[in-house]
């Protein structure tokens, strides 16, 4: 997979974070900036990878804070869809720029 040890930029509007996979099940990443303010956020997650077509993937994980979420990364178009649910229940969701950093 040629996303493996490479960093790339997700930004939804004024929220912004960095993607490293470290492998097919492990993916830390760095928040920003959350609403136009910068923060600096970093966590290691493992994941669930999966190939919808070349350069498409699923990629679905829990974090620390218990929000369980699942993205559609699209590598060639450079978009992302996300969706995450609390642990309160409330589900969000989000379209987003993907690009290589």
């Amino acid at each position: 997979m040629d996303i493996i040890g490479k960093n790339f930029q997700v930004q939804f509007g004024e929220t912004r974070a960095i993607l490293t996979f470290q492998s097919e099940t492990t993916l830390s990443f760095s928040i920003k900036e959350i609403e136009g303010k910068a923060v600096e956020t970093f966590e290691t997650v493992q994941v669930k990878l999966t190939e919808l077509r070349p350069r498409l993937y699923l990629v679905t994980w829990k974090e620390k804070n218990g929000n369980t979420v699942s993205q559609v990364q699209d590598y060639e178009l450079g978009v992302v869809y996300s969706n995450w649910t609390t642990p309160d229940g409330e589900l969000k969701s989000l379209k987003g720029t993907l690009s290589k950093v």
